[in-house]
């Protein structure tokens, strides 16, 4: 699917975006608050939220799918803190893209980490706004096809 100039491959990263569309309303990004769990059952076990702390981002949930994933506890660590291999700046510049272009960034990942387990997965980001204004967090989802 394409949906606003990111193309969606995944069905349930696909009903993730269209519940973003749907709290985001006329605004430009929805907010934390407005994310209900419940209204999104289906999708949580793949869903992960960031939130920016100064210029770093920070896992503050993460989903079971998501985590078995990764294969890392994750919650509360900073992003620059993980084992991302060689992709780091790139895998974090994606964060950097949503909140320049205000849009959510769709992407397909492949590497291997340093301690060897290879990963494979589809990972959307979309911004989350507590003004209105400024992107403070960001709701995100990752499913994998392949990782071992």
């Amino acid at each position: 699917m394409q949906a606003a100039g990111i193309t969606i491959i995944d069905a349930r990263l696909r009903r993730l975006h269209d519940y973003w569309l749907l709290k985001k309303g006329d605004r430009p990004f929805p907010a934390r608050a407005d994310i209900a769990p419940e209204e999104i059952r289906d999708v949580l076990p793949w869903l992960f939220i960031m939130e920016r702390i100064d210029d770093r981002l920070r896992y503050r949930l993460v989903g079971e799918a998501f985590r078995e994933i990764y294969g890392d506890k994750l919650v509360g660590m900073f992003m620059d803190e993980i084992d991302l291999d060689h992709i780091t700046a790139a895998y974090i510049g994606e964060y950097d893209t949503c909140i320049e272009t205000k849009q959510p960034v769709a992407r397909q990942w492949k590497f291997t980490k340093l301690s060897g387990r290879h990963l494979e997965y589809e990972r959307l980001i979309m911004p989350l706004s507590a003004d209105g204004i400024s992107i403070n967090m960001f709701l995100c989802g990752a499913v994998g096809f392949g990782y071992g």
